[in-house]
């Protein structure tokens, strides 16, 4: 079960920093796999609030997006403006990818710093992410890392 009590105060602590930057557009940040995949409900309620709302909705993930996820994401209803593929990001940027039964598998400081650095350039407010390795990286950045707890 996700908890999370304290989004309200968040997003509201966010909008403020926002409302005196002169930018009022929301940036939330979903990873797939463990969070989407895991509560396809709550995420499209979320995904679909924020969207008719004007934020930007960021898909964040490991995976290329491919029909699997186009279906993943369609049947769940999930509501995004934005996708953002580490595999793709790296293939983009010349870093080695080795493929091992179907998972990639590319420098581990590369491959976890990439949706931090992703949240940073893209002025991301909240990820969600059920991985604490990246959790770790968001230490130095302006985005709040929540962390999904999926028991």
């Amino acid at each position: 079960m996700v908890k999370v009590t304290f989004l309200p105060e968040i997003l509201k602590a966010r909008a403020n920093k926002r409302n005196t930057a002169m930018n009022n557009i929301l940036k939330i940040g979903l990873d797939i796999h463990g969070v989407i995949d895991t509560f396809p409900n709550r995420f499209k309620l979320l995904s679909s609030a924020l969207v008719k709302d004007g934020a930007e909705v960021h898909i964040v993930t490991g995976v290329k997006r491919d029909d699997r996820i186009e279906k993943l994401l369609q049947d769940a209803n999930i509501h995004f403006t934005h996708y953002f593929s580490i595999v793709e990001h790296l293939e983009a940027t010349h870093v080695t990818i080795e493929w091992q039964d179907g998972q990639p598998f590319a420098d581990e400081k590369k491959w976890n710093s990439a949706k931090r650095d992703y949240c940073k350039a893209q002025s991301i407010d909240l990820m969600f992410d059920d991985s604490a390795i990246y959790r770790d990286t968001f230490h130095d950045i302006d985005t709040t890392f929540l962390h999904v707890i999926n028991r």
